[in-house]
């Protein structure tokens, strides 16, 4: 993964703070996914607390609007739909960083208005289990050969 965020400077967060529109983009400087929800309302997720991505499709009246969900270490989900400014630029910037991230589309139910969840990314784990790499030792499930 990238380098580890850093604080954004206080102008540009308070410049984006005036946008009327939802938005969203990433900030490679910072290392930060920032979400502009509406006036004064604005996210900001360092990219090393995501811990999964998702994507999935929410219900509108009218059609189904595809959105990529970000689970994060101790904070709650973060939806960024499709019809977000900048959603498209998103994608492409943070595929290098999060590999299957492109794959959103996939997201996508095959039927109207159907809840449909596709797992694009997700952080790998370290497993604790220990390896046992002795190949002298025998196993004691399999039956003694004659």
């Amino acid at each position: 993964m990238g380098p580890k965020s850093t604080p954004r400077p206080l102008w540009t967060r308070l410049r984006e703070n005036l946008t009327w529109r939802p938005k969203v983009h990433f900030d490679q400087e910072s290392g930060v996914v920032v979400v502009h929800l509406g006036p004064f309302r604005t996210r900001e997720v360092a990219m090393e607390r995501i811990r999964r991505i998702e994507a999935g499709n929410r219900d509108n009246t009218t059609a189904d609007t595809v959105c990529v969900f970000f689970h994060i270490d101790g904070e709650p989900v973060l939806a960024v739909s499709e019809l977000d400014s900048g959603f498209a630029v998103l994608v492409a910037v943070m595929r290098e960083y999060f590999p299957g991230i492109e794959k959103w589309e996939e997201g996508v139910p095959p039927a109207r208005f159907q809840l449909a969840s596709v797992e694009l990314w997700k952080r790998p784990t370290i497993d604790s289990d220990p390896i046992d790499d002795d190949p002298i030792d025998d196993d004691p499930i399999s039956p003694p050969q004659a």
